[in-house]
């Protein structure tokens, strides 16, 4: 969980964009200041035209080799020449003070090759970072317009000169974006077509009660991806918030106990409960820990990835359960395989190497959103009908630990809250609910794979 102010981070959500690939070959100058001995013997000369190397030698206050070491060096980058005993500007030593700084001192222009590929979106034609993004069905992907494919390399080109800033600083993320221009660009070679992410985050305003969308790594370049954001957040509206259900609240309890929780479940509305909620995320209330935001963000994930680590049983499998609630909106970023790739590893490091997952979803989760994660889990199961609650999400470690939320709506929104129990009455009693052949009803809709384990996607 992150908080700025009355804002807090509840859901992550990456956006699938369609981009078009070019290859940009082009110079660039990059300005850096000059060693601090070299600059004043520079402006020593330039202010004398020429200098004998003794009386330099004693202006410094420098040994006969510690001056010799300095001039060789820079008669090596042909900076300054030597005329008898005197030392004189050369012509590229001159050329250095066409270029100075605010301060007076002259610096050393570097000109270098640049050769990247640049992608643009085809939505609102902008650069944007390459993302190494899956080609998965859980992220939410963006319709392109239907002109877009047709980008020449001419507009390519123009928005590259015109953007290479932005591009110095948010693309390529040179470490000193400022002091680099582009001097020319000799090639532009359109590419493949792809995709790339635009990740954005599910913000919770916990004065007004409300639930927004915002991509802060556009940050002051949000205005010009506005065709961009707008076709995302329309994207988002077209998918479906778990249904709220009148058991949540007793099923949450019989999981975990009485907790700030249960006042916010039975009631979303009640401003006064999510004000309890919120001062008591994070402080353990004896066996259990508050929690706001979905299971796979790093705050929350941490918690159940930090009691993994403490178990000592030694056992050697580990058979995670998923219970995902229905809708749309749950997972769609890749934020879950990363969380289950950071439990494997845990598990590794605990000696539980033989890993094996599960993701349940109830019965009223729709036909097309049923195998999105199919190949981040070894195994998906549907719950028998009303088995349990459709807007309850487990992620159960049997025996360790159980990140439990169920989802309230707030707007058109819903909002994971819950936390992590560790009560080992109360996991028991989750992992009885959460066994297939626990009641009739349940049914398999994928299987492991030959493969003896997956490794999750990004």
């Amino acid at each position: 969980m992150s908080a700025e102010g009355n804002r807090i981070e509840i859901d992550a959500i990456d956006f699938q964009i369609s981009c078009r690939r070019f290859m940009v070959r082009a110079t660039i100058t990059r300005d850096r200041h000059m060693p601090l001995v070299d600059e004043y013997v520079l402006r020593l000369l330039a202010i004398l035209d020429r200098m004998q190397v003794s009386r330099m030698r004693a202006w410094f206050g420098f040994s006969e080799a510690e001056i010799e070491a300095v001039l060789v060096d820079m008669g090596r980058q042909k900076l300054i020449e030597f005329d008898g005993d005197d030392v004189v500007l050369a012509p590229a030593g001159r050329e250095l003070f066409k270029t100075v700084g605010e301060d007076g001192a002259p610096r050393v222009v570097e000109v270098v090759p640049l050769v990247g590929d640049v992608w643009f979106d085809l939505v609102s034609r902008n650069m944007v970072p390459r993302s190494r993004a899956p080609n998965a069905d859980y992220l939410v992907r963006l319709t392109e317009q239907q002109s877009a494919r047709e980008l020449p390399e001419t507009f390519a080109r123009q928005a590259f000169e015109q953007n290479f800033r932005d591009y110095a600083r948010r693309i390529r993320k040179l470490p000193d974006p400022d002091a680099v221009n582009l001097y020319s660009i000799s090639e532009v070679e359109g590419g493949a077509y792809g995709h790339q992410l635009l990740p954005a985050k599910l913000v919770l305003d916990t004065d007004k009660l409300t639930v927004r969308n915002t991509f802060t790594e556009l940050g002051s370049n949000a205005p010009a991806f506005a065709k961009l954001t707008v076709a995302a957040n329309d994207a988002w509206q077209t998918n479906t918030a778990p249904e709220t259900t009148s058991t949540a609240a007793a099923e949450f309890d019989r999981m975990t106990g009485p907790s700030v929780i249960l006042p916010v479940i039975e009631d979303p509305t009640d401003a006064e409960a999510w004000v309890s909620l919120i001062v008591g995320i994070g402080r353990e209330e004896g066996t259990f820990i508050p929690s706001i935001g979905a299971t796979y963000l790093p705050a929350n994930i941490s918690r159940l990835l930090e009691t993994l680590q403490k178990d000592g049983r030694g056992e050697e499998t580990l058979e995670l359960t998923w219970l995902r609630p229905n809708g749309s909106t749950w997972g769609r970023t890749t934020r879950v395989p990363d969380a289950l790739q950071q439990i494997r590893a845990t598990a590794r490091n605990v000696g539980r190497h033989e890993i094996h997952t599960t993701l349940a979803m109830p019965r009223s989760t729709s036909k097309p959103v049923r195998k999105i994660h199919r190949r981040l889990f070894d195994t998906g199961l549907l719950l028998p009908q009303r088995h349990l609650p459709a807007n309850l999400e487990v992620l159960l470690v049997p025996g360790v630990a159980a990140l439990v939320n169920v989802h309230v709506p707030v707007g058109m929104h819903s909002v994971p809250i819950g936390g992590l129990t560790k009560d080992p009455r109360r996991l028991a009693r989750i992992a009885e609910r959460l066994k297939a052949g626990s009641a009739e009803g349940w049914e398999e809709i994928w299987r492991p794979s030959k493969q003896e384990h997956k490794r999750p996607e990004r």
